[in-house]
């Protein structure tokens, strides 16, 4: 194993918690081999140094502190980050957020009217801005002043 490529992940990974897939990438980028890369994940992976399970739920206390819902957390994880689905719902498990309790804080934050009666055009911008954050329809569609509800749009 290259002590090259070892200090160099040892070095990335003593700033803040990486996946493996965003850690092959930077490897990649810096022109490592295969071969190099490899063990040295394997090696900070057998010396828990490195663990995706840990990343994801680091990562999701700390996109969830930042008002992003649960879809835009998945999403993220598996598309930017590269961690798989299994390692996401066992992250997911293990952490307990109430979603609709950050789903109404978002709410009150973005929207302080929310509970009054809507335009057709303010409710859509709830919502859309609500899901788009990640949200479900559930976790917010009750706190919304007026009868909303996914037809209307």
């Amino acid at each position: 194993m290259s002590s090259v490529a070892l200090n160099y992940i040892v070095s990335l990974l003593t700033r803040r918690e990486y996946s493996e897939f965003e850690l092959r990438n930077k490897m990649q980028e810096k022109g490592f081999p295969e071969e190099q890369i490899e063990n040295a994940l394997v090696y900070c992976q057998q010396k828990n140094w490195q663990n995706d399970k840990r990343f994801a739920e680091t990562y999701i206390q700390a996109r969830s502190q930042r008002g992003y819902g649960i879809n835009r957390i998945r999403q993220e994880l598996r598309q930017l980050k590269g961690v798989s689905n299994e390692v996401i719902d066992e992250a997911l498990w293990e952490i307990s957020i109430d979603w609709q309790s950050l789903a109404l804080t978002v709410l009150r934050k973005k929207f302080p009217n929310y509970t009054e009666k809507q335009s057709p055009k303010m409710k859509q911008k709830i919502w859309h801005y609500m899901l788009s954050h990640g949200f479900y329809s559930e976790d917010f569609a009750d706190f919304l002043g007026s009868t909303t509800s996914e037809e209307d749009f």
